[in-house]
């Protein structure tokens, strides 16, 4: 009989453990539902306060104005049409949106700037040549960043040699090719790639000194380590950017006339990098790389490998570049890696021609014939909101394909559109 009372009190013991261990997971469950729910709320009172103020300024303006007699017709104008908008307003989930719009390889020199000796060096973006960034409608000045990668530094003097090697130097009248395309626009430059060390070293500071009096950004290699070391920073619509850009293993060289310092492909740096960027409290931590397999249309297991630890070490999105011809991208973790996104503005449409032994090709169905789609140029744009939870939002909003002949960009047309978005794996896409 003692034997069955024991078993019996231990039964009921296991019974009362396992039911309070019921009644804590399901009050922490319980708790965090309840909590995500006066986040929500809270969320939405304070973007309802937003619009009641809004909407009680405006109204509070018109009655002093009315009063005092003094309200002139642009005045009036301007309020009833404040007054309308706040009044069929609609309270959103999500924030004002931010773009970025990126392409990749930019190439001044060489043939580019032989055709902008002989046509002037506005001849690209004349106002009656075709600009893909047009297609863009909702890229506005104030909520639209511009990216690229700069392949020829300015310099004295420049390079008009057609396809000669790799001496990028690029005449400082080109900075208005850059200037026409981003019109009224935000543009930053990524300076660190694979040709930095092709130049002298006082191309370095011309490059720099013309940038900044333009108000265009870079991400580089410096002069120093520190400046090397900088991380681009873009402040919009409640949204910080952040921006480090790598390339090749370098650390630092000589190159005629002094030392120079870039930031190269290592994985604990640039991990040290995106705790740095965390740090600062930067809402997007966006990563620039320039490196490896050239005129392939897919990336290796390394490159996969490096762009995954990065995601997962707290990079938001992964611009890969150095291919020429554009990639497939994928989606890792939520997060964006596009591996290539192609030729921007260079000198390599010659290469309308068959595949080249192991490279990548196409069939262009303008051309009717397999090229190597070097002068095609893959144009992406993303869409970034903050949400109710004040999270961010990132989304592949557009893709724009354009080919270039001598510099100049034209149309892609539907058949060949599609042949590349089957190769890059976007045939399911609405784009």
């Amino acid at each position: 009989m003692p034997k069955k009372s024991g078993l019996k009190t231990s039964k009921v013991r296991w019974k009362k453990t396992r039911s309070e261990h019921w009644c804590k997971r399901n009050s922490l469950i319980f708790c965090s539902f309840v909590l995500l729910i006066c986040a929500i709320f809270v969320r939405f009172i304070q973007i309802f306060a937003e619009w009641m103020t809004s909407l009680f300024l405006t109204y509070t303006k018109i009655q002093q104005q009315s009063q005092k007699h003094e309200l002139s017709c642009q005045e009036s104008e301007e309020i009833i049409y404040t007054w309308s908008s706040l009044k069929n307003i609609q309270l959103s989930f999500y924030s004002t949106p931010s773009y970025i719009v990126a392409w990749w390889d930019v190439m001044l020199s060489r043939y580019i700037w032989t055709l902008g000796k002989r046509e002037w060096y506005d001849r690209i973006f004349r106002e009656w040549n075709y600009n893909p960034l047009n297609e863009f409608e909702n890229c506005k000045s104030d909520n639209c960043l511009l990216f690229l990668n700069l392949e020829s530094l300015f310099s004295e003097p420049d390079n008009d040699i057609p396809y000669w090697w790799f001496d990028f130097r690029s005449n400082p009248r080109n900075i208005e090719t850059l200037l026409q395309y981003r019109q009224d626009k935000p543009l930053v430059l990524a300076l660190t790639n694979n040709h930095f060390a092709n130049w002298w070293y006082q191309w370095l500071t011309i490059t720099k000194d013309l940038l900044d009096k333009h108000d265009i950004g870079y991400v580089w290699a410096g002069l120093t380590q520190e400046e090397s070391r900088e991380i681009f920073i873009w402040n919009n619509n409640d949204i910080k950017f952040c921006l480090g850009a790598y390339s090749y293993d370098g650390k630092s060289a000589r190159i005629r006339g002094g030392l120079v310092y870039w930031n190269g492909i290592n994985e604990e740096e640039i991990k040290s990098d995106l705790q740095k960027m965390k740090g600062m409290k930067c809402d997007v931590k966006i990563i620039s790389l320039h490196r490896w397999t050239e005129y392939r249309f897919s990336p290796n297991n390394w490159q996969r490998d490096l762009a995954h630890s990065l995601i997962d070490s707290w990079a938001d999105l992964i611009l890969w570049g150095h291919s020429h011809i554009p990639w497939e991208f994928e989606i890792y973790n939520g997060k964006y890696i596009f591996y290539s996104l192609g030729n921007f503005l260079f000198d390599q449409s010659w290469w309308k021609r068959e595949n080249w032994g192991w490279y990548g090709y196409f069939y262009d169905a303008d051309l009717k014939r397999n090229n190597v789609p070097t002068y095609i140029s893959m144009l992406i744009w993303l869409k970034f909101e903050r949400n109710l939870m004040r999270w961010i939002d990132i989304k592949l909003d557009q893709i724009e394909f354009s080919s270039t002949t001598d510099g100049l960009f034209s149309i892609v047309w539907e058949k060949t559109r599609n042949n590349l978005l089957e190769i890059i794996n976007l045939t399911n896409q609405n784009f």
